[in-house]
């Protein structure tokens, strides 16, 4: 049974939260995850969907904490650079018991959350309770609605967000991986291994000829991670699989590891999540 708890101001914007459950190694969680409804939010008409994942130690509530990305969804939906578009925060943790300091543990967790739990539990949850372009929550009802489809994330999430291009491409049509490789191969592999992650990922398009992508990858100028992306985004533009068209690479003058550069990137994709 899904609950939904709003914060509701009427024809506004909004948030609420969805509950859900999922399994991790034999055993049963309650989920939930946040939910921003843009202004006039109707029922009667469809939605596409964007799910932004947080970085190592956050929560669903990390992109709200200070106003700023929600000013920023607000905006994009006013000026029509991402009109008519729900936007979900999970979590990939399976509670909060899982948080460590150490975030190479989470690479366990973000590669489950991509594997199994987005798919079978979180995007069922979402597009089975609001007015998505989803018909239904069945896998084919899923995948015939991909092209209304985003996933991203940051950090940790932006390294789920690898994972879910790799296992999940028929059921999502554009990718924003925020300050995070892959690493799908190692930890780290983005640099360790380039070459052999642009490799990883080119089977993933060749073995779905009939899914269409693109991945917005973002990272700033100044963040540390960016001596991981670089390097991947490299191997990967040297295969006949990625182009311009499909894969862009966004380097935010001066941004750093940070909520603000978050932002920055993700308004600079706003209008082609869609388009």
């Amino acid at each position: 049974m899904i609950l939904i708890n709003s914060n509701h101001a009427e024809a506004a914007s909004r948030t609420e939260i969805i509950r859900y459950q999922t399994e991790y190694q034999g055993r049963q969680y309650n989920k939930q995850a946040l939910v921003f409804l843009p202004t006039g939010y109707d029922s009667s008409k469809k939605y596409n969907v964007v799910y932004l994942l947080h970085g190592s130690t956050e929560s669903s509530q990390d992109f709200f904490r200070d106003g700023r990305f929600k000013r920023l969804l607000d905006r994009l939906n006013q000026n029509g650079r991402l009109k008519d578009t729900i936007v979900v925060f999970p979590t990939y943790y399976p509670n909060r018991s899982f948080v460590s300091s150490n975030y190479y543990r989470d690479n366990r967790l973000n590669r489950a959350f991509a594997q199994n739990e987005l798919v079978n539990d979180l995007v069922p949850a979402v597009e089975g309770h609001y007015s998505t372009y989803a018909n239904g929550t069945s896998k084919a009802q899923l995948r015939d609605s991909r092209d209304h489809r985003a996933f991203g994330g940051f950090s940790m999430g932006s390294i789920t967000t690898w994972y879910v291009f790799e296992y999940q491409l028929p059921y999502f049509s554009s990718f924003l991986p925020m300050a995070g490789d892959s690493w799908t191969i190692s930890d780290d592999g983005g640099s360790t291994a380039s070459t052999r992650t642009a490799r990883r990922l080119a089977k993933t398009v060749q073995n779905n000829p009939n899914s269409p992508f693109k991945i917005l990858a973002g990272v700033g100028a100044d963040d540390g991670t960016s001596g991981s992306m670089t390097p991947q985004i490299n191997a990967m533009r040297r295969l006949p699989e990625f182009n311009q068209q499909n894969l862009k690479y966004y380097q935010a003058p001066n941004g750093t590891h940070s909520p603000q550069t978050i932002s920055q990137i993700f308004n600079h994709y706003a209008n082609q999540i869609f388009n």
